[in-house]
């Protein structure tokens, strides 16, 4: 760790000593003499100009380090294409020397940051995350230089979002950060936004009537500034509904939380602003892209403090925890992508706008100055990864189109319920408008363009590396669904990739498409309008994956364990059902879970899906019918209060209500044991012959067992 210690002994050693001391200046206006007088080599006047002038000594000696190591890698890059005559050692050298620029990057990025030389900080940052996309260290340097500039807090949160998602190395420590952020941005809006601020969008062409007799120099500069004002209200306000996100609706108005009526009520707000400083081309295509990655952020992590949680956490804070409401996250959640659908359906729109207004056939160059195209792609790739399944959304069952999850969920769960459903036809309607428009456009292309991916366009390099992104956006052009814990890519580029990126002079994020690019990108959104769940009949999407089908299963658990007295438990449980009677909702969970043992028997044993139907569909009823048949016996009474609260147990006849309970479920059992054991014969075949097995068979065959 030659470059640690560089870094550690020469340079932040001394650097470190030096902030302390101008820390401590400022926050009692005294010095440390006796620190000084213990080995400190600091003279207590001018300590920020010390700072200065040590930074600045450094610089040239990381830039001359910097230019010996980006000098060896073009004689690698050379034989690393000549695989034959490439051995260990050269693999071994090639990674060191990719390694180590990238931590000088970081290290030459934190002396111009002391040096306030911001603009070269924010480049060594930024060519650091190029060399390892997958890392969250350089995204939080990137954050904290933007947090600087107040006007910049959308972009901050984005790069938080990076360094906490990054999918091989997360940056923990920036969460303390963000919340800062979030909470910095919270203030200046209290400070800055009157209640009702409703005549922002129409101030610019008042204010120009009213000071008609001004220079049309001094008014085109009004109308920036007015302009950028706008704008930042606006974004600062989409950066605060995030943190709501983040932090999650209130159940019962008990704590600091949001209400969900004024939820809602600021999320339309925010749709009709962003759709009016669309259409005044308000935004550049990099910060909305920046915007989508930040929205998929928020709806992961949502009523989460930013953190994921995956189907197998939800279970084991449930087996922890039995008060514990896992509805409050699946609410969450859906509400946060139902915000992402609205957004992306305003995209969807301004993009069928654009493309309508030009006189000809629609065709790349005609299509590449929309600015929707890039993040509208972004986002609709990301809501196609939720339809078909992730482990960490769990929201997907109040998307359901059927009568029977509708029945099982409370008047206040049925309207949420009902603007999710909303939101997917709205953007269902607004892509499938597109693909009809793009119909011919589609038929014109070579076959050269049935096979194209993300890794074809560069724009969307930057998000490489970025975890919400991950199933459909990796540097190997293919996708990945595997669980975060379980992703193991190359943590750095390639040698090639590493040149290209230290060859450039500055990195501008947001470069112009080639008529290439953009035909691949029209390509791949036509792609996403096909899947299912984009279609306006059938978007029945929460039924199409077994994660799907574990989520509503939790959901229905939720529901059970609110018919069971509890103190502690809220009344006004988000998730509770009103509706349906516990044998309904048994009915349906077993279904449920019966799905999912036949479809995946080792994602069943992970996720303990015959314990949880053991538990919810037949023993919990069983232990009830039990308890009160013993305290039958004991007392000659009934304990009727709890059948009040939620029991379907009818205090007569109940050692016949448990046999004939015990006898229907016999059959169920014996066919799931007939399923299984039909299951065996193919993998006994196959374990026979080892060199077609794989770790996936050998799971397979345990979990059955």
């Amino acid at each position: 760790d030659v470059i640690g210690r560089t870094w550690k002994y020469c340079f932040y050693g001394h650097i470190k000593q030096l902030r302390c001391q101008i820390t401590l200046k400022k926050e009692t206006g005294e010095f440390a003499i006796a620190s000084a007088a213990k080995g400190s080599d600091v003279v207590p006047d001018n300590l920020e100009q010390e700072l200065l002038s040590f930074s600045n000594s450094a610089i040239p000696l990381y830039n001359d380090l910097i230019d010996q190591y980006t000098k060896m890698l073009s004689p690698l890059s050379q034989t690393s294409n000549t695989k034959a005559s490439q051995d260990d050692s050269d693999d071994k050298a090639e990674q060191a020397i990719i390694v180590i620029l990238y931590r000088m990057h970081i290290n030459l990025g934190d002396l111009y940051r002391y040096s306030c030389s911001t603009k070269l900080a924010e480049e060594c940052y930024l060519k650091a995350s190029k060399l390892a996309p997958a890392t969250g260290n350089p995204f939080n340097q990137l954050a904290v230089i933007s947090q600087s500039q107040e006007s910049l807090t959308a972009v901050s949160l984005y790069y938080y979002a990076r360094s906490l998602m990054a999918t091989n190395e997360p940056f923990d420590k920036s969460r303390t950060n963000l919340f800062l952020l979030l909470g910095n941005n919270r203030k200046w809006l209290e400070e800055h936004v009157r209640d009702d601020d409703s005549h922002s969008r129409a101030i610019v062409a008042g204010n120009i009537e009213a000071n008609s007799s001004i220079g049309k120099r001094s008014q085109r500069e009004w109308i920036m500034k007015e302009k950028s004002a706008i704008n930042r209200k606006f974004l600062a306000q989409l950066v605060d509904l995030q943190w709501d996100f983040m932090k999650g609706v209130s159940l019962d108005g008990s704590d600091m939380r949001i209400h969900l009526d004024e939820l809602l009520s600021k999320m339309s707000s925010i749709i009709a602003s962003f759709t009016d400083l669309l259409a005044s081309a308000s935004f550049s295509e990099s910060l909305l892209c920046k915007l989508v990655a930040t929205m998929a952020f928020s709806t992961l992590t949502a009523s989460n403090q930013g953190k994921l949680c995956s189907t197998k956490r939800l279970s084991a804070k449930r087996s922890k925890d039995p008060i514990w409401n896992e509805g409050f996250i699946m609410t969450n959640q859906a509400l946060a992508f139902s915000f992402v659908l609205r957004f992306c359906t305003v995209l969807a729109n301004h993009f069928y706008g654009h493309m309508t207004k030009r006189e000809n056939k629609p065709n790349a160059s005609s299509l590449i100055n929309i600015r929707s195209l890039t993040p509208l792609l972004l986002g609709s790739s990301f809501i196609t990864s939720i339809y078909e399944g992730s482990d960490w959304f769990h929201g997907l069952v109040f998307y359901r189109n059927d009568e029977s999850s509708g029945d099982s969920m409370s008047s206040e769960n049925n309207s949420i319920r009902n603007l999710c459903t909303t939101s997917q036809i709205d953007f269902s309607q607004s892509t499938a408008k597109i693909s009809e428009h793009l119909s011919e456009f589609r038929k014109g292309l070579s076959q050269q363009f049935e096979s194209v991916s993300f890794r074809d366009v560069k724009e969307y390099s930057e998000y490489y590396g970025f975890f919400p992104f991950h199933s459909f956006l990796t540097r190997n052009g293919g996708a990945d669904s595997r669980g975060v814990n379980d992703i193991k890519p190359s943590e750095y580029v390639t040698i090639e990739e590493a040149i290209n990126t230290l060859s450039s002079e500055k990195l501008a994020s947001g470069s112009k498409s080639s008529d290439l690019e953009t035909t691949i990108k029209v390509c791949l959104l036509l792609a996403n309008a096909t899947q299912k769940g984009f279609s306006t009949d059938e978007y029945d999407v929460a039924a199409t994956s077994i994660e799907a089908k574990l989520s509503q299963a939790l959901l229905f658990q939720s529901i059970l364990d609110e018919t069971k007295p509890n103190k502690n438990r809220s009344n006004n449980s988000i998730a509770r059902g009103e509706k349906s009677s516990p044998t309904t909702i048994r009915n349906e969970l077993f279904q449920l879970f019966r799905e999912v043992l036949l479809a995946n028997p080792t994602l069943s044993l992970e996720q303990d899906v015959i314990g949880r139907t053991w538990k919810y569909c037949f023993y919990g009823h069983i232990k009830q019918l039990r308890c009160q048949i013993t305290l039958k016996k004991e007392t000659g009474e009934f304990a009727i209060a709890s059948a009040a609260k939620g029991s379907d147990v009818v205090p007569d006849n109940l050692e016949q209500e448990l046999l004939s309970f015990s006898n229907s479920a016999i059959p169920l059992y014996n066919d799931l044991i007939d399923q299984y054991t039909k299951m065996l014969s193919p993998l006994s075949q196959t374990s026979n012959t080892k060199a077609s097995q794989d770790d996936s068979d050998d799971k397979a065959e345990q979990a059955i067992i």
